[in-house]
């Protein structure tokens, strides 16, 4: 779930449950009232207590942190039997009052959905962009826009140059410009590209002369066609145009053993944006280049033990760095030098001492032609997600990262049904339309560390981390719902597309991404078998009832808290089950063949029937904790005893108010902790 969905599900929930938990402030004005006039009875003193005791923990969920904080302290000040003083009553009511004003505002936008994996990197595609039309051909400009929406772009129209000078000083992120509109040739491309010079701006002209070309591209236009072009034309060169200029972070590995040589590399290099790793001792370089897989590598010829020439044929040796630009920076710029540096795979060279603007110059044009070859083997020129190659490259990726940290990764094999039908119906064209839009609603239908990939012809592929594989089938359903409703014109006709699609789970259907892939392939086929139009996932021998399992039991009587936490922890592929009060926790997670079992174990302290702390207590007698990794959440941190006691038998302890990320991330980590006995 992205970090928008997730906010707006907790805004939800709160309009939902405000009511009930306003309940619970009345609840506390009605102590205030009575413990002012002298008339609280123990009863409702305790009511008044517990109703403080959940308000802290859910407001301060939905982001009210203040609310949250002044909750506690009128729980602290209703705890105990000691008569309650006219200056501790005063002091509630001034407190309910201000958590009541506080309750009236929206909740807070602290909220945050999990945070995907350090290690995983989003595909990069086009989408959600502007696009600025700038000519007379209305015919064009509606062909243009229907072709566009394939890749997410809106396409914006100016019949003038000053309309659009006018839009221009809005968002736009690509220009179409017609140079036939009598106010808008080569002095208007020249113009816009002084004032907006990182804006790619594709040239359109009646004639293909070279020397407009030549001046189209002296003035800063990314691409020039001759008319009459289609669509499909001015998105392939449009797609390139916006991911090249992408804002990536690129990454240079400088070698040298001159340290003070280095930082001024690094400064020198501010201008180009990117990250520059050091390293002064040449025998660390292939550690340092697996750590950070640079875009550029810098190296000095002359270092002790290991010179850059030398290195440089290492690199060159290896298949993972053989293709990686290497520039060499050297004092001794002779022939037969610069020859054996090139001999040796030297891609370019920078004389010391180094001059800043030749280095930036340099440096900026091997990275952008980098970029650009890189972009031709990642990103699939027509539909603008993950080419096969590089699809198979992630995937790699992300099952180690997934053997390490012990995730699932599900792993989907989607076909489009009968597409061989469209293509000899409505030609190729309209194939590529119908290809382009499925790779646009895939790639909105899941997340950004998901990965999306044409697999080839009209398969695709989609990877989720941390995903099970009932998740996976619930988002690629709604994939399919989306395309479904989609309706392509052609030729006088309409037609609608499915696709089939099958589901596998690492590491329960294989041990590695080709396994996984193999088992989703036979769920594929399963779904045609069964009609199409459809996702299947793997089919399972049943479990036996005594195995039931899940990953997550909420142990917790807030409903409100639980929906949160719940919706949470299923977006990020957990299974979960909540249970409301202690007796019906010990029923169901203790003895000696429970009836459920569960990774990880969220037990809040205050419970009613069994406290949280009984629960926990079973949990312990019959060994529970030895498999299950308890994580206790209480209102204030225990006194030193009884924290003693909970580090032995627990994986960690959550004082409320939490946020979702917080207790999303302890989750996370007890289910990559490795198993270890505790104490009973």
């Amino acid at each position: 779930m992205s970090d928008d969905s997730l906010r707006a599900a907790v805004r939800a929930i709160w309009e939902r449950s405000r009511d009930a938990i306003m309940q619970r402030v009345v609840a506390l004005e009605d102590a205030s009232r009575a413990a002012t006039n002298g008339e609280l009875a123990p009863e409702m003193r305790r009511d008044a207590q517990r109703e403080a005791h959940k308000l802290a923990g859910a407001v301060g969920t939905f982001g009210f942190w203040e609310a949250s904080a002044l909750a506690k302290e009128a729980e602290a000040i209703l705890e105990g039997d000691d008569t309650i003083t006219p200056t501790n009553a005063l002091r509630l009511s001034n407190l309910t009052a201000s958590i009541r004003q506080q309750l009236s505002d929206e909740p807070g936008r602290e909220q945050d959905a999990p945070i995907a994996p350090e290690s995983l990197e989003t595909i990069v595609s086009v989408g959600h962009g502007k696009l600025l039309v700038i000519g007379t051909d209305v015919d064009f400009r509606e062909r243009m826009a229907i072709e566009a929406r394939s890749l997410g772009v809106e396409v914006l129209a100016a019949r003038s140059a000053a309309e659009a000078r006018t839009m221009l000083t809005g968002p736009i992120d690509a220009v179409i410009l017609d140079l036939t509109l009598p106010d808008a040739g080569f002095t208007f491309l020249e113009r816009l590209h002084a004032a907006r010079p990182t804006i790619p701006v594709i040239v359109l002209s009646d004639n293909d002369e070279f020397q407009d070309r030549v001046e189209a591209a002296r003035l800063g236009g990314s691409g020039f066609l001759q008319k009459p072009v289609r669509p499909s034309q001015l998105i392939d060169l449009l797609r390139d145009s916006l991911v090249a200029t992408a804002d990536d972070v690129a990454t240079i590995v400088a070698v040298d053993d001159d340290a003070e040589l280095l930082a001024m590399i690094q400064a020198l290099l501010q201008p180009v944006g990117a990250r520059v790793v050091t390293v002064t001792d040449p025998l660390r370089v292939l550690n340092v280049l697996v750590e950070h897989a640079p875009d550029l590598v810098m190296l000095d010829v002359d270092m002790p033990g290991l010179n850059g020439i030398e290195l440089c044929r290492v690199l060159r040796n290896d298949p993972r760095w053989s293709a990686l630009p290497v520039l060499f920076l050297t004092a001794r710029s002779e022939p037969a030098n610069v020859l054996r540096m090139f001999e040796a795979g030297a891609d370019d060279f920078v004389a010391k001492p180094v001059l800043g603007p030749e280095l930036v110059a340099r440096v900026r044009n091997r990275l952008e032609r980098t970029r650009m070859l890189r972009l031709a083997a990642d990103v699939d020129s027509l539909t603008g997600v993950a080419t096969r190659r590089r699809g198979i490259e992630v995937l790699e990726r992300i099952f180690r990262l997934a053997q390490r940290q012990r995730q699932p990764i599900s792993v989907a094999a989607i076909d489009l049904d009968h597409f061989k039908q469209v293509n000899d119906r409505f030609g190729h064209l309209v194939g590529d339309m119908v290809l382009r839009r499925v790779a646009t609603i895939l790639s909105a239908c899941f997340r950004g560390e998901d990965i999306v990939a044409r697999w080839g012809g009209e398969e695709f592929i989609v990877a989720m981390y941390s995903a099970r594989c009932a998740f996976a089938a619930k988002r690629l359903t709604e994939a399919l719902d989306k395309l479904r409703a989609e309706v392509f014109e052609a030729s006088g006709a309409t037609h609608s597309v499915t696709f089939s699609a099958g589901v596998a789970e690492f590491p329960t259907d294989g041990s590695d991404w080709t396994a996984v892939y193999r088992a989703a392939d036979d769920a594929l086929s399963h779904a045609k078998a069964q009609g199409r139009d459809r996702v299947v996932c793997v089919e399972r021998e049943p479990t036996a009832p005594a195995e039931s399992s899940v990953d997550v039991v909420l142990v917790d009587d807030d409903a409100v808290l639980v929906e949160v936490l719940e919706r949470a922890l299923q977006s990020s592929g957990y299974r979960t089950l909540s249970v409301r009060d202690g007796t019906s926790a010990m029923e169901v997670l203790t003895g000696a063949s429970p009836r459920v079992r569960a990774r990880v174990i969220i037990l809040d302290g205050g419970l009613p029937g069994h406290d949280g702390f009984a629960v926990l207590r079973a949990l312990t007698r019959d060994g529970i904790t030895r498999r299950s990794r308890v994580v206790m959440i209480t209102t204030a941190k225990p006194d030193p005893e009884v924290q003693h006691a909970l580090d032995l038998v627990t994986f960690a302890h959550i004082e409320k108010p939490f946020t979702v990320d917080e207790l999303t991330g302890v989750v996370r980590a007890a289910m990559d902790a490795p198993h270890t006995s505790s104490p009973a």
